[in-house]
């Protein structure tokens, strides 16, 4: 199980060796090469050396969650429009393009109650089934030209399971159509692909997750979640009307707004969403912002499964979540949240009804469903509802990202994920080593060695170079201030070569001078 360096390695920085593992247990201290010796330029220095242990794993999982209700054709065409320059992201990452298992859901789980055929939606919807056909919306290509009876796009070790272009055979399934149902289920659809909700995925899904392998999360949405468990009353008239005189108001997509989330109203109270307007509600037409939303896991309703409850499940998936997990969303922002109440298109003359409905955080320019104060708006169809459920998702994470769905283009969002990526699958470790001495080209004089172990258990000894003086050539190595790592450590980074990723096994041994204190050697 690949495993983040930073815990082991800090936990040893007192030693003059140091053993970092990205497989097994977090390592031991234990004597070795380092220690005190000499120095460049004939001082007494301190020789640090650390042993990054284990087989490089580039496994990567890759889901998409795409929303494909109404509305959507727009923002799954910005979507679309960006796989290539992900996939060449990925290629570009140290160590190449990952071993891909790529595989594409929507958001339709159906809405089990009463009415819900009446409003475009079935009892059961897709289940969380990958979707490996012809896009709906699909315009660039007659066929995916996956291998026949193949549900996701898999690329490992260049052997594929297809023949158009990568990015191609992606973007081909995954222009969904907006189609689907308008009670989105966005985590839950997530949750029943992957198996995270205690019962195996689908038959059809079998054989993308890998057990080493790491896992990202790409959701694309403009409405908020409204998973609910198949008892759920929610998506049903239960013998009222469809009227604000039913105890759970219309059967409208505010159901998912008033049993899905708590907010704090102008007083400060915590509240849930109202059907009707409160005193503090004002203007023509009535409305009320609501500000700090959040999921409603109180455990209060069972409308709405809670957010907490999904990212549990995901990250049992793995042993080590932080480290092997990344979630995205591209959905709308969470704020303003603003409720207005409206006379609903469909409402008996004279009945004399207003019926609460969630404004736009963001959307077109003047629209009159455009949330006060809404700092983002669009010029092509985009827009979107608060995404309180998804960015709460999202941000159980320790590796997340959250970008708008209004972005006039995803480029810079889908450039983010995939760099994102790439630093999580990447060879990398953190290490408190302290001042490094340089050479005279200003880079550190370190030395690193790889030792390739092959099936009957012969090593060989590689010396690498140093990426900042061969051109990125692998195998090459660097060794810079980490941005996410502790302040003060370095980040050493491994590009391995064929060599290195065809090896049984690997470790790399890194040796470097430490300034001394007073030192006015390169670097000290």
């Amino acid at each position: 199980m690949v495993r983040g360096f930073e815990r082991g390695v800090r936990l040893l920085a007192a030693c003059a060796s140091v053993v970092a593992c990205n497989s097994g247990p977090p390592p031991t201290c234990s004597p070795g090469s380092g220690g005190h010796g000499a120095g460049t330029g004939g001082a007494a220095g301190t020789t640090a050396s650390f042993t990054i242990q284990g087989k490089i794993n580039k496994d990567l999982d890759l889901l998409f969650m795409i929303d494909n209700s109404s509305g959507m054709t727009s923002m799954q065409q910005k979507l679309v429009t960006q796989i290539p320059a992900f996939i060449q992201t990925l290629q570009q990452a140290p160590g190449g393009l990952p071993n891909l298992h790529i595989a594409v859901v929507s958001s339709d789980m159906g809405a089990p109650g009463d009415e819900v055929r009446a409003i475009g939606c079935t009892d059961s919807g897709d289940q969380g089934q990958f979707q490996y056909q012809v896009g709906l919306a699909a315009t660039m290509c007659n066929a995916t030209t996956l291998a026949q009876g193949d549900t996701f796009v898999s690329d490992v070790d260049g052997l594929t399971n297809f023949t158009d272009p990568l990015a191609t055979v992606v973007q081909c399934v995954a222009d969904l159509g907006a189609s689907g149902c308008g009670f989105e289920h966005q985590l839950a659809s997530i949750a029943r692909a992957l198996g995270a909700d205690g019962s195996p995925p689908p038959p059809s899904n079998a054989n993308f997750l890998r057990p080493n392998a790491y896992l990202g999360i790409i959701l694309l949405t403009n409405e908020d979640d409204c998973s609910a468990p198949p008892n759920t009353p929610l998506f049903s008239l239960n013998g009222g009307k469809q009227s604000v005189t039913n105890p759970l108001g219309p059967l409208a997509n505010y159901r998912c707004n008033q049993f899905g989330h708590l907010c704090k109203d102008p007083s400060g109270a915590v509240i849930q969403p109202p059907l009707n307007p409160t005193a503090s509600t004002s203007g023509t037409p009535p409305m009320l912002t609501l500000t700090d939303c959040t999921s409603n896991d109180t455990g209060g309703t069972d409308d709405l499964t809670p957010v907490a409850r999904f990212v549990s499940g995901v990250k049992a998936l793995k042993e080590d979540p932080d480290n092997q997990i990344l979630v995205a969303a591209i959905t709308a922002p969470a704020d303003p949240y603003t409720i207005e109440w409206v006379t609903p298109v469909s409402q008996t003359p004279g009945a004399g009804e207003l019926w609460p409905q969630i404004m736009h955080t963001c959307g077109a320019a003047g629209s009159d469903d455009l949330a006060p104060g809404a700092l983002q708006t669009t010029i092509d169809g985009s827009s979107g509802d608060p995404g309180v459920r998804i960015a709460q998702f999202a941000h159980g994470f320790t590796n997340s990202l959250v970008a708008s769905i209004c972005d006039p283009s995803y480029r810079n969002a889908m450039l983010a994920i995939a760099t994102k990526l790439g630093a999580m699958i990447n060879n990398s470790s953190c290490l408190a080593l302290g001042r490094v001495q340089n050479d005279i080209q200003g880079h550190p004089a370190c030395t690193v060695t790889n030792h390739l172990q092959d099936a009957s258990g012969n090593v060989t000894d590689v010396p690498v170079s140093s990426c900042d003086e061969n051109g990125n050539t692998p195998p090459c190595w660097t060794l810079n201030a980490g941005t996410s790592c502790p302040a003060g450590d370095l980040m050493f980074q491994l590009m391995p070569d064929q060599a290195a990723q065809n090896a049984a096994s690997l470790s790399s041994t890194l040796t470097c001078p430490i300034c001394q204190p007073g030192s006015s050697l390169p670097g000290c």
